[in-house]
């Protein structure tokens, strides 16, 4: 599944419109509103190559001061300006990262996390997986939107998988999310059919990742809602 990023969608509707404005010479010419249209999309793509341009200016202290306002914010990792130009330096220090997942131990972490999993595996996992499911466990609790964590039944994204990776020290938050079913919606045309689709809950996550850590490799992640209850229930009654 083709996952859409928000700058990208953001923009699609108009480049859709002016495509099929000008897709011929025998076309009519441009009315005032694809006019207007135009002008907008030309001025979003200005300010959009803009302040990437300002975040590629910035030295790596002031893009990590960012990335923290940004992980704060619950920007995906595709949708954060500093974790998409940190991503492309090699010169980060991942004691810088390990420092600000130390410091707030928290969900506000998670886009420190997710990059020091990119630069230093090593490092990363050389952290306590307590502290690593903390992080995750807390971020996914908070999540409005859940396009950080993909679709369970579709694809995972980093931080998903980075929450299979912390294991057993996830199963205790996890568990009290069984019973948490407010909504999981994501964004993206696809990708929201698809949730329409499973009409996914937070308790839905946490079944998916406590399924897949028990090591039950046939798990196929029901459509119905009701049969995802079942399963939840029976996971409640078993010891963690």
């Amino acid at each position: 599944m083709h996952r859409l990023k928000t700058a990208v969608v953001a923009l699609m509707p108009l480049c859709i419109c002016l495509a099929g404005c000008n897709g011929g010479n025998n076309r009519a010419p441009t009315s005032p509103a694809q006019e207007t249209a135009r002008a907008q999309l030309e001025s979003q793509q200005k300010i959009a190559a803009q302040t990437a341009e300002t975040y590629h200016q910035m030295d790596n202290g002031a893009l990590l001061q960012k990335l923290v306002e940004q992980s704060t914010a619950q920007k995906e990792p595709f949708n954060s300006l500093a974790y998409r130009e940190l991503k492309t330096r090699k010169d980060v220090n991942p004691d810088s990262l390990v420092s600000l997942v130390r410091q707030m131990k928290n969900g506000n972490a998670l886009l420190p996390l997710l990059l020091l999993r990119k630069f230093a595996r090593e490092i990363y996992l050389g952290l306590p997986a307590e502290l690593r499911a903390a992080v995750l466990t807390d971020a996914l609790q908070n999540s409005k939107v859940f396009n950080t964590w993909g679709l369970p039944h579709a694809y995972l994204e980093d931080a998903s998988k980075a929450m299979l990776e912390s294991g057993k020290s996830a199963y205790p938050a996890l568990r009290r999310m069984l019973s948490e079913t407010r909504p999981a919606p994501v964004f993206g045309s696809q990708e929201f059919m698809e949730y329409q689709r499973f009409k996914y809950r937070l308790c839905d996550y946490a079944l998916f990742f406590l399924e897949e850590m028990q090591g039950n490799a046939n798990f196929v992640m029901p459509v119905s809602a009701a049969d995802r209850d079942s399963l939840i229930k029976e996971m409640l009654k078993s010891k963690p």
